[in-house]
């Protein structure tokens, strides 16, 4: 038990310390790196516990460790491409490098793209504001990377005010209805992010499909967790 303790240890710090050394700092990752520590310290110190220590430190880390693991599968089920013929298309925001598009967003453009190529009579809203280190707003990025691939930009509307998931949908409602568009609506963002997306557009009176953009793999483990921390915060909200 004690070196299946050390290995997971070192195979989730690598998995979740990686995406920092490339920039990506959030909650998911801490959570994760906690978790290796856990386990570390379980390896480290298992043959100085005594018995009932030692099983209770292992059961626990064994239900924490599969509880994780179902929670994410689930919200992988909801990452399938849905959308069919919806006229009505929402592009969720993600980081900005000053002028230049994080991958999750080139993704997400992507995806956009190529849906909105088959279906010409789809229009766009492009959501997500500017953040502090962003030149330029999300929306704003996200017009640019479809209008220099050939995409119409009165196709393309932009809503430029929301920091968050919530206000993504939330702002792009009203968009929808001052415009009288289809509120049968298919979303463009990340696999794992489909079933906040879902919930929070029901909320919002909006029939949901999906359209996914798929997440580099070193990458997903940290915003899957951080993703089921969201979730949490949603429920609770």
């Amino acid at each position: 038990m004690q070196i299946i303790s050390l290995v997971i240890a070192v195979l989730l710090l690598i998995v979740f310390i990686y995406p920092i050394v490339t920039g990506v700092h959030n909650l998911g990752m801490a959570a994760g790196v906690f978790l290796g520590l856990c386990f570390g310290a379980e390896g480290l110190f298992y043959n100085k516990m005594n018995f009932t220590a030692q099983r209770y430190t292992v059961f626990a880390l064994f239900v924490i460790s599969l509880v994780l693991i179902f929670a994410c599968a689930y919200v992988m089920k909801f990452g399938k491409n849905t959308a069919t013929n919806q006229k009505t298309v929402i592009v969720l925001g993600c980081r900005v490098k000053g002028d230049v598009p994080s991958l999750a967003l080139q993704k997400r453009a992507d995806a956009a793209y190529f849906y909105l190529l088959k279906n010409p009579d789809a229009i766009a809203i492009l959501s997500g504001g500017q953040g502090k280190d962003e030149n330029i707003s999300e929306a704003a990025c996200l017009k640019k990377l479809l209008t220099d691939r050939g995409i119409l930009a009165n196709r393309l509307f932009c809503e430029e005010l929301s920091t968050s998931t919530d206000e993504n949908i939330r702002f792009s409602k009203k968009i929808i209805d001052e415009n009288g568009f289809d509120t049968n609506v298919a979303i463009v963002t990340s696999e794992y992010h489909q079933l906040r997306s879902k919930h929070i557009c029901e909320k919002n009176g909006l029939k949901f499909a999906s359209i996914s953009s798929k997440t580099e793999p070193l990458y997903l483990p940290t915003f899957l967790v951080r993703e089921l921390m969201a979730l949490i915060n949603e429920k609770i909200k």
